[in-house]
């Protein structure tokens, strides 16, 4: 079947018939998917989470969530997705902290024949193709913020990039795409940090940017958890409306801060149906069904204050209070 009509208005209601797994028996052990991500952490992995484990749920698989705590563990996340392989899982989902660094195990996967899913990017090793990818296009994401930045600064200004973690291959793909969808304006990067996906942190590092560069025009954050950290400081140094912020990922904190007028533009993913997309491609996988295409964008929202209570959530959030 074709995935290049699933966001044109055809329901997978309509399409579960030729998807569905049934549910194991109690003859018959659950399927089992391996999930690995570098840091589960977050408004956006806490969505996606939702969305596979929902969604798996639903279909009759288990899940094996790996976590390896941070960009910076990729030993860990080799020693996870290494472990998944020798569970023999049906297939993992992977977001590689490093791509590189995942050729080997990724291969040790394939050898099995162990479907491997890039989970809210299109790869899962630089060497290493995947049979299938879900994700809303990370380049996307950083041309739409850079539209976002032109819109709110047309003559130009001062901007600090919140540039995400060092190395990650979401981080590095927005920001080298905002990069250069600014090129040739008058919007001049006067600051760029890297660090981990962190709320406290983030924090301290717009406060910081802020300090040095008091009339600072925008700030940019690679996701929500940098976005807000942005939003808060801008707050703190009493800076809302004067120092704009533009991030992706709507979460409810970055709610809070636009009507608080302290953020001014997110691009909003989906990753509940990111989550549950990966899991459907899973089940057509283990059916013999050939994707096309392999690499599925789920498409993106551009929220100001003038459109965020008319956004429908269901595809962004988990219910209020889930937690896994």
């Amino acid at each position: 079947m074709s995935y290049r009509r699933i966001f044109g208005g055809l329901t997978w209601a309509a399409v579960l018939g030729a998807l569905l797994v049934g549910p194991a028996t109690a003859q018959d052990a659950k399927p089992v998917i391996g999930l690995s991500k570098p840091n589960l952490k977050g408004p956006y992995p806490t969505a996606e989470l939702y969305g596979i484990l929902d969604e798996a749920n639903k279909l009759g698989f288990e899940v094996v969530v790996q976590d390896a705590g941070g960009y910076a563990n990729i030993d860990k996340q080799l020693d996870q997705v290494s472990n998944l392989v020798i569970k023999g899982v049906k297939a993992v989902l992977i977001d590689p902290g490093d791509p590189a660094a995942l050729n080997g195990v990724a291969m040790q996967a394939r050898g099995a024949g162990i479907f491997l899913v890039g989970a809210g990017v299109n790869v899962v090793a630089s060497d290493v193709e995947p049979d299938a990818a879900v994700s809303s296009s990370h380049c996307n994401i950083g041309r739409e913020l850079a539209a976002g930045a032109k819109k709110l600064m047309p003559a130009g200004g001062t901007i600090g990039l919140l540039a995400g973690p060092a190395g990650s291959f979401w981080a590095v793909e927005r920001l080298r795409c905002f990069k250069e969808d600014i090129a040739g304006t008058n919007i001049d990067v006067v600051a760029e940090m890297t660090s981990e996906q962190d709320a406290a942190i983030s924090l301290t590092r717009a406060s910081e940017m802020l300090q040095r560069n008091p009339q600072l025009d925008m700030l940019y954050g690679a996701d929500d958890v940098f976005g807000v950290g942005a939003a808060r400081a801008v707050k703190a140094a009493d800076r809302c409306g004067k120092t704009k912020v533009i991030f992706s990922v709507l979460g409810e904190e970055a709610e809070e801060m636009m009507r608080a007028g302290c953020a001014d533009y997110v691009v909003a993913q989906q990753p509940v149906l990111i989550g549950r997309t990966e899991v459907r491609v899973v089940a057509d996988l283990m059916k013999g069904i050939k994707l096309d295409p392999k690499i599925i964008d789920v498409p993106l929202i551009g929220v100001t204050m003038e459109n965020l209570e008319t956004v429908d959530r269901a595809n962004m959030h988990p219910p209020k209070g889930w937690r896994p």
